[in-house]
């Protein structure tokens, strides 16, 4: 999947990059009930195509250069989007006593942390390579969309029950494998060089492998219509606070 054009990307359905990742990337287990995991690609299908994922702004900003100060504000927002994700989904962990699914919980977190540097780490080498210290950062107020959205994410990954929690998650993930492939191709289109864009070329195909990750959680568990439920108004409770969090980006850089 990495770095594939959109016109690439529409040749076969969303699941498809799901499927068929590079070596490394985590892959999907073998289902022995094909119902489930129709029933999980048709969700992945409905996240790709909401309008948090095809957002105006994302879109716009693929083939539309932003001037600096508008830059400035849109990876700062994005920041305090991403900054302590890693440390909610740690918190999914002390709601379940399945060991499959704490495995797949430690495997995503431990991508974002288990290295030498940290993905946070790596994001702020990414704002410093781009002109963005980190005393803007730090100093920064971000939108009070930005902040819902933080909080929110908090209470669906930390407060709530386990299928709710990776019902968002799911959503999380799949998401963030297309956002930041738009967000790459905006860079590039600006004229960063693939050194510059390695935070987002590495998180192409990571976030296909923790989408993953959550469909081999999840699976055993979505037969009955009552975890169907459950794990879909997470889905969709995720979705709706980043769209409203593209909505107020949208409006703060003036587009």
């Amino acid at each position: 999947m990495t770095e594939t054009s959109a016109a690439a990307g529409e040749l076969r359905p969303a699941w498809a990059n799901f499927d068929h990742v590079e070596a490394g990337i985590r892959r999907r287990v073998s289902l022995e009930d094909p119902s489930v995991k129709k029933y999980l690609d048709d969700l992945l299908v409905r996240i790709a195509s909401h309008r948090a994922v095809e957002h105006p702004f994302l879109n716009h900003y693929r083939d539309r250069a932003l001037t600096r100060e508008q830059e400035r504000h849109l990876y700062a927002e994005c920041y305090y989007f991403f900054r302590y994700l890693p440390f909610y989904i740690t918190g999914m962990a002390m709601k379940t006593r399945d060991e499959a699914i704490l495995r797949e919980i430690i495997l995503n977190v431990a991508d974002e942390v288990g290295s030498e540097k940290t993905h946070s780490t790596l994001f702020e080498n990414f704002l410093a390579s781009i002109n963005i210290d980190l005393d803007f950062i730090r100093d920064y107020q971000p939108l009070d969309v930005t902040i819902e959205l933080n909080e929110r994410i908090r209470h669906l990954y930390t407060e709530c029950a386990i299928e709710k929690s990776l019902g968002a998650l799911y959503a999380d993930e799949t998401m963030s494998s297309i956002m930041v492939s738009k967000l790459n191709d905006g860079l590039r289109n600006q004229g960063y060089d693939e050194r510059t864009r390695h935070f987002w070329t590495l998180h192409i195909d990571v976030e296909v492998g923790h989408s993953n990750s959550v469909f081999n959680a999840i699976a055993p568990y979505v037969h009955s219509a009552e975890t169907r439920q459950e794990f879909e108004a997470g889905t969709y409770d995720f979705l709706a606070h980043v769209e409203r969090y593209w909505d107020g980006v949208q409006n703060l850089v003036g587009l």
